[in-house]
């Protein structure tokens, strides 16, 4: 439900700069001295996440919202092997409103420097595909050093070398061939495309169907097969699905 918040902010601020040329691994932040600094995540509603983090490796987290501040944390932290690692001090339970990641990648693209949790790095790389990253507000679902959304970027965002493979060379545009039940299908675009399993692709609106996120479960030559992130979504033969999220 989170991301739904989100897409619906994407679409009314949605970046029109895009990316031209691949970018590898090697040269991203590999210190708590490049990454040090106040970060922010959330929809400005009931998720606004702060995350501080210092050079000599502390931390303090905050997820305030509507009511107040829902869940607070501090503790350790330390880069090992391009992975920002926090060990807080509190017990960090992640359900509902409260709860923090505790494995990042730090991810510089230009000026600008993300925390990615290690679980989230395909959905980072869709959404650069579907150019909801970069962003140019403060609001997005994943941590950005405060004020780095004003900054312009070239290229690509430098991410760990096995995941570069998560962006396409061009967007991807299919439509639904084949339903499975309501909220499965298959479309007609498939590995040829540069389509892979994990990758998160937007079912444009269609009729009287709402637009929906769905992701990549199965990928075969000529098809794919896909399945609505939202309970509430609903998929129709003739849909068209796109890598991109307004197309």
């Amino acid at each position: 439900m989170k991301r739904y918040f989100y897409c619906l902010i994407a679409a009314l601020f949605l970046s029109s700069w895009s990316g031209v040329q691949t970018i590898a691994g090697e040269g991203g932040p590999s210190s708590l001295k490049d990454i040090a600094g106040d970060y922010y995540f959330g929809d400005g509603t009931g998720v606004n996440c702060n995350f501080k983090l210092t050079k000599q490796g502390k931390f303090t987290f905050r997820w305030q919202g509507c009511l107040g501040t829902y869940d607070e944390n501090n503790g350790d932290a330390s880069v090992e092997g391009g992975v920002l690692h926090i060990l807080p001090r509190k017990a960090n339970v992640r359900e509902g409103f409260q709860g923090t990641p505790t494995e990042f990648f730090p991810v510089r693209w230009g000026d600008r420097i993300y925390l990615i949790p290690t679980n989230d790095i395909i959905a980072f790389c869709s959404d650069v595909n579907q150019g909801s990253e970069p962003r140019r507000i403060n609001f997005g679902q994943y941590y950005l050093r405060q004020n780095d959304w004003d900054k312009p970027v070239p290229g690509r965002p430098i991410v760990p070398a096995q995941w570069t493979k998560y962006f396409l060379s061009q967007p991807v545009r299919g439509k639904i061939a084949q339903l499975i039940g309501k909220q499965e299908a298959w479309i007609d675009v498939g590995a040829e495309t540069g389509l892979l399993k994990g990758m998160i692709l937007t079912a444009q609106s269609h009729g009287k169907i709402m637009f929906s996120q769905v992701r990549v479960e199965v990928v075969e030559k000529g098809r794919c097969r896909v399945k609505c992130e939202w309970k509430d979504s609903e998929l129709e033969v003739g849909q068209t699905v796109s890598s991109r999220f307004q197309d």
